[in-house]
């Protein structure tokens, strides 16, 4: 099983490193010292939420980092792709190689990478760890240049990408939720579900919850492809938030918030939007601006939440609409 470490990990962490260490030492290979990486390293490492172990049977056999941006000396040499995540501190126990280990944090670094719009894995080795080196090259990663500051050859393997297949787009009022829905169904072809029309019947009343998961599930179980937009945290969120692959939350600051809400107001006065029920007129009401000035603490909740889902799917945030067509531009 891999999994996260925590700080109760670190002391056999530290009997991990050193026994590699010896074991590589004894093979001639000065790629670390016996001061590093150890058991200080690797606390950094954990309050950071970067490293991963592979335990089997309650020992501890093997352990990565994943860190999202690249060692200074790593702008020494010429990569072939800038959004990267980078391995560092690859342990395996001497006593457990050969038995898959390695691949299998291995795989699961270029899940993370896929899952999160990562478009390589870089890593590096001392040029006289032989064994890595073949190890890489199994693994189809380019072999690069010599770092010098590091005294390690880099290497790199391309992640494949893969389009997103189930969208969900979370955030706060007026941010475009919608509009983007929309762009991402027409760029991907893909079928498009906008929550507030299961939820709103005729002159905006509410349907009851079972209506709400009826009409919802009719639309996930015909699809198997799709972008919904849409918070509704307190009717199947857990449920959207497992189907999806792809998690995108707007949290523009308010400002940003209410001239969306101001301006889309001026675009439908006195106008139903298609995608609404008869009788749903854009209005802004005392109630609704209420809802908007305290979407802040919602907001927080929903970021919590999905934030448990990192590294399983992909997860965006945007904080404003440019960096959100910049990526949507990238697709």
């Amino acid at each position: 099983m891999i999994r996260k470490a925590t700080l109760q990990d670190l002391d056999r962490l530290d009997a991990l490193a050193l026994a590699t260490i010896l074991a590589m030492q004894a093979a001639g290979i000065a790629q670390w010292t016996e001061n590093y990486p150890r058991k200080k390293h690797f606390q950094h490492d954990v309050e950071r939420g970067a490293l991963y172990v592979f335990e089997h049977d309650d020992d501890l056999l093997g352990a990565m980092v994943l860190y999202e941006e690249n060692d200074p000396p790593y702008r020494s040499i010429t990569w072939l792709r800038d959004r990267s995540i980078v391995l560092h501190r690859l342990l395996i126990a001497p006593n457990n190689q050969q038995r898959g280990i390695a691949s299998a944090l291995l795989d699961y670094a270029l899940q993370y990478g896929k899952n999160n719009g990562y478009q390589s894995l870089k890593i590096d080795t001392h040029p006289a760890n032989y064994k890595m080196r073949a190890f890489l090259k199994k693994h189809h990663f380019h072999e690069l240049d010599y770092i010098a500051p590091m005294h390690r050859i880099g290497y790199e393997r391309l992640i494949e990408s893969a389009s997103p297949r189930r969208i969900i787009i979370l955030g706060s009022p007026g941010t475009g939720k919608t509009t983007l829905a929309k762009m991402l169904a027409k760029k991907l072809d893909l079928p498009y579900l906008h929550l507030d029309s299961v939820y709103w019947h005729k002159d905006w009343q509410a349907v009851d919850a079972e209506t709400f998961a009826r009409r919802m599930r009719a639309f996930t179980s015909r699809h198997h492809r799709y972008v919904m937009d849409g918070n509704y945290t307190n009717h199947l969120f857990i449920e959207r938030l497992e189907l999806a692959d792809t998690i995108i939350i707007l949290e523009y600051d308010l400002n940003m918030s209410l001239k969306g809400i101001i301006d889309r107001e001026a675009a439908y006065k006195h106008r139903y939007r298609s995608d609404m029920a008869e009788g749903c007129l854009e209005q802004i009401d005392q109630i609704f601006l209420q809802y908007v000035y305290r979407f802040e603490k919602k907001l927080q909740k929903i970021i919590a939440t999905t934030a448990r889902y990192t590294g399983r799917k992909k997860l965006y945030r945007f904080k404003d609409r440019q960096s959100m067509m910049r990526w949507f531009s990238q697709l």
